[in-house]
């Protein structure tokens, strides 16, 4: 798996300052620390599935996960996008099955739950560009293709609206909802981001230079031609050159794909394409 940096920004020294002046700079530290989760979460999945970030970036507002601007396969987005909430979710259980065995460390552990569920629970609003916007995103792309993010942020438009309207309404009942203000327009200025900061296909020959002149080994897959494209790429890990032999049900090679060939197929071509299809592209 190839490392992804962490850039920490000037604002988020700026809410850490600001969290220890009024006394809140555990809670600031273990919201930061579920945030980072969150997002290696996004990583690792997107690893596994043949795809990279270039770098982290911590602010005052959390973390982005940001790499070059290339689509994913609606299925990819789905899986990338789900892993960040479920993460947190998963952080929650442990918390509250350490509450059970030591109670004490419920005082030591409090805000690590509260920030992970929280953000578990905000992320998988039907925003973009939420996670629960992603997928909402991924869903809507399967029959409506481009047309889905669109959509999606029609919808985020509307309820960072309402939500807007509910907070103008909180300061005639004295209610004064400002956090509640703060992240509607959070919403909607998100709708105007660019959307694909993030999950990239690798690229290939970004550290070949440097392992050719040290040798590399060279290694064929042979997969069935019912397999899909993503099976072949998630067994192209490591630093080896990878060719590939499709062959049928009788082990009778079908194509045969070099490594630049393979390499420019796994580019290219959405993962979800049986190896059989392979040479319509």
């Amino acid at each position: 798996m190839e490392r992804v940096k962490l850039k920490i920004k000037a604002s988020f020294w700026l809410f850490i300052v600001v969290a220890v002046v009024f006394k809140q700079g555990y809670f600031a530290a273990m919201y930061s620390f579920a945030v980072l989760l969150h997002e290696t979460a996004h990583y690792f999945v997107a690893s596994k599935l043949f795809y990279h970030c270039k770098e982290i970036q911590l602010g005052i507002f959390g973390a982005v996960l940001y790499g070059d601007f290339q689509d994913l396969t609606p299925s990819d987005r789905i899986r990338i996008a789900l892993a960040g909430p479920i993460a947190n979710l998963i952080l929650c259980l442990a918390c509250l099955s350490l509450w059970w065995m030591i109670p004490d460390s419920y005082y030591y552990t409090e805000n690590f739950y509260f920030a992970n569920l929280s953000m578990a629970c905000v992320n998988m609003l039907p925003c973009y560009p939420l996670d629960g916007g992603r997928v909402l995103t991924g869903l809507l792309e399967k029959k409506l293709d481009k047309k889905a993010v669109a959509i999606t942020k029609k919808i985020t438009v509307a309820l960072s609206l309402c939500l807007f309207g509910v907070f103008i309404f909180s300061l005639f009942n004295k209610s004064n909802l400002f956090s509640l203000g703060l992240f509607s327009v959070c919403l909607f200025t998100g709708v105007f981001a660019n959307g694909s900061e993030c999950y990239v296909k690798s690229a290939f020959a970004s550290n070949r230079a440097r392992f050719l002149k040290k040798g590399m080994e060279k290694k064929t897959l042979v997969f069935n031609e019912n397999n899909l494209l993503s099976d072949v790429a998630k067994r192209m890990q490591g630093n080896f050159l990878y060719c590939l032999e499709v062959v049928d049900d009788k082990m009778e090679v079908i194509c045969r794909y070099s490594v630049a060939q393979l390499e420019q197929i796994v580019i290219d071509t959405p993962l979800n394409t049986p190896l059989k299809e392979l040479r319509k592209y």
